[in-house]
């Protein structure tokens, strides 16, 4: 493991020559020697030196990482050439080093040392590169939020290393203390985030540009399903008990924000709540406590990484283009960018589960899941389909067609470059179906 650590430490002298495509190019070199050096057939930990080491989960996770935030770079290739490229280019590597750790670790303090450390250079991203005044009241938000939450998870961490002598991945408690197994749970709760506590991302993801964008749907919401993972040695108890709160919360809180979706204007805004939608689905496969919903969760959280990731680049592409985000200005589309209208079909489809993608198998999983814990939530579930399909097709049909606003300004077309991260978001949604066996083989 030691050696991947390295490669990224030594990426960091390269941002100061500014130089975005030979930075490109060795983060690629980077996730190609991981991608192949790592051989995941084995069901436990390998690569341990220190407290490092990678399993099937934190593997796909990594990879997941990495690959966004190579879409990242090239996102925001067009400010390559202003004031302050270095700083984000610094504020890159630092984030994808922070990133790679908090997968790799395989003890508690220091998932949540790097953890809280990779919000820092998200937090500064949405600072320096956000688009309106009110980005720094959504860079608090972000981060007292997190921080609100952490710190009872922190004192529960210091309080089991003094009574066990240690908090690793692998080690086997019986916890029977339920404010512990709350605190614990209520920090992956708010990074999710769950119903009730989720206000922090959409002004997040409004104030962010198009890379913070990315990286918080892609990436940052999944860092509570990770620890989740971790973590259901030691709280099963807390799971079986108080499941049902956590799953009917999720399920009310998934239709109402259905509900709230199909009424908004603010196409970011729209994104962000049908990612809270989502990621509510996710806690409630979770807490089912089935082997079908835990791995719906798993594959929900990649194919949910991909998908609100690129729905994410191309607003911020019509943002740049034609200069507003509200869907009573974007019409018909599809006169002037016809090519990028597919990928709006495909994004716009893959967000509602459409096959072929991991995203409609991911879906079944969880509702097996939650048929098995109760029946009577297929009430919900119908609901929640429904509505999700509604208003992932009203995105498409209310952008794409009608009759162009002449009161907004339209500049330039699409290059290449912006189709290359449109098209590297949507393989891998596809052709992960190819290779199932690798979720089934985990649990």
């Amino acid at each position: 493991m030691m050696k991947f650590i390295f490669y990224l430490i030594f990426m960091i002298p390269f941002c100061f020559f500014n130089n975005w495509l030979m930075f490109i190019y060795m983060l690629f070199f980077f996730f190609f020697f991981f991608f192949f050096f790592c051989k995941v057939n084995l069901g436990f930990f390998f690569f341990i030196s220190y407290i490092f080491g990678v399993d099937k989960v934190s593997y796909i996770f990594i990879c997941l990482s990495v690959w966004i935030c190579i879409m990242m770079v090239y996102s925001m290739f067009n400010y390559s050439s202003l004031f302050g490229s270095i700083y984000f280019l610094f504020c890159m590597i630092f984030l994808i080093l922070m990133l790679f750790m908090v997968f790799c670790v395989m003890d508690f303090f220091f998932f949540y040392f790097f953890f809280e450390g990779s919000l820092i250079p998200v937090f500064l991203i949405i600072f320096g590169w956000g688009y309106q005044p009110e980005r720094l009241s959504a860079g608090y938000y972000l981060i007292f939020y997190t921080l609100f939450a952490s710190l009872p998870f922190l004192i529960c961490i210091f309080y089991v290393n003094s009574v066990f002598g240690g908090f690793m991945f692998f080690f086997v408690f019986n916890f029977n203390f339920d404010y512990l197994m709350f605190f614990i749970i209520f920090s992956f709760l708010i990074s999710f985030p769950m119903f009730g506590v989720h206000l922090w991302l959409p002004s997040a993801h409004v104030e962010a540009p198009s890379s913070g964008s990315m990286i918080l749907a892609g990436v940052l919401l999944k860092l509570g399903g990770y620890g989740f993972f971790r973590s259901l040695n030691f709280l099963y108890y807390f799971f079986f008990y108080y499941g049902f709160f956590f799953i009917s919360l999720s399920l009310f809180g998934c239709v109402l924000i259905s509900l709230f979706c199909l009424i908004q204007s603010d196409l970011s805004i729209l994104i962000a709540y049908s990612s809270v939608c989502h990621m509510s689905m996710v806690i409630c496969g979770l807490f089912t406590m089935t082997s079908w919903g835990v791995m719906g969760s798993l594959i929900f959280m990649i194919g949910h990484g991909f998908v609100s990731s690129g729905l994410f680049f191309l607003v911020s592409l019509i943002y740049d283009r034609i200069g507003t985000r509200s869907l009573f200005i974007i019409k018909g589309l599809i006169n002037f960018m016809p090519s990028l209208s597919l990928y709006w079909f495909f994004f716009c489809s893959l967000n509602m589960s459409c096959p072929p993608s991991i995203n409609l198998f991911s879906e079944i999983s969880i509702v097996f899941g939650l048929f098995s814990w109760n029946y009577f939530t297929f009430i919900f579930i119908f609901f929640i389909l429904f509505f999700s399909a509604c208003y992932s097709l009203s995105i498409f049909f209310l952008t794409q067609h009608g009759v162009f606003c002449g009161v907004s300004k339209f500049i330039g077309v699409c290059v290449v470059r912006d189709y290359f991260v449109i098209f590297f978001h949507l393989f891998p949604v596809i052709f992960l179906m190819f290779n199932m066996y690798y979720f089934f083989n985990i649990f």
